[in-house]
């Protein structure tokens, strides 16, 4: 086997010399600005092309307008007249039948910001009008259903809101005494349920 060299080996830190430091800051500081003057020189470079690139756009886009005719050149600015016209129709056809919508909506949503909502949502369906008026009839059944829901629910007794309410059957459960009692602090409601009202 190998022997293995058992020596102590102590690190020892250079002392630094102040010129040394200041030897290596400059090769820092050399070292950065030549990185900067090759970034600078890569950006002009490619500055300068872009340039020439636009200027030669630019000179072909002249020739291809000298080579059409006077025609060609009418025709193509009618063209994008024409489109510009197209689209201002249509995002006015657009609003117009938003609005339109919207106000058949406020009739039974009530509030118009939830009605321009809607009808943004419904632009562009196969037949708003038919999805409306399904949307009015739901509607319409929904608050028939809770009407009818609402009459079930027993409106207050007269006077206060802590009246005893209690049944015919619970009335005749009662023995005299509590009956006698019942007449006296509910005489309106003992009456109703004797039928001499």
């Amino acid at each position: 086997m190998a022997e293995i060299d058992t020596t102590n080996v102590t690190n020892t830190t250079p002392e630094t010399d102040p010129q040394t430091v200041d030897t290596n800051e400059a090769n820092t500081t050399a070292t950065e600005t030549a990185e900067l003057a090759k970034l600078r020189a890569e950006l002009a470079r490619q500055k300068q092309a872009l340039d020439k690139a636009t200027s030669e756009a630019a000179s072909m886009k002249k020739q291809l307008r000298a080579k059409q005719s006077e025609e060609e050149i009418a025709a193509e600015e009618k063209r994008l007249a024409d489109e510009a016209r197209d689209k201002e129709l249509a995002e006015l056809r657009k609003r117009f039948a938003q609005a339109e919508n919207s106000k058949k909506l406020m009739g039974f949503i009530g509030d118009e910001a939830t009605a321009n909502t809607v009808a943004e949502y419904l632009y562009g369906a196969e037949d708003v009008d038919a999805a409306i008026t399904a949307l009015n009839k739901a509607w319409q059944a929904r608050e028939k259903a809770l009407k009818a829901e609402f009459v079930k629910i027993p409106g207050p007794g007269v006077g206060g809101s802590e009246g005893a309410s209690i049944t015919l059957e619970q009335l005749d459960a009662m023995g005299y005494r509590e009956r006698a009692a019942f007449a006296r602090e509910h005489p309106a409601e003992y009456n109703t349920l004797m039928g001499r009202s």
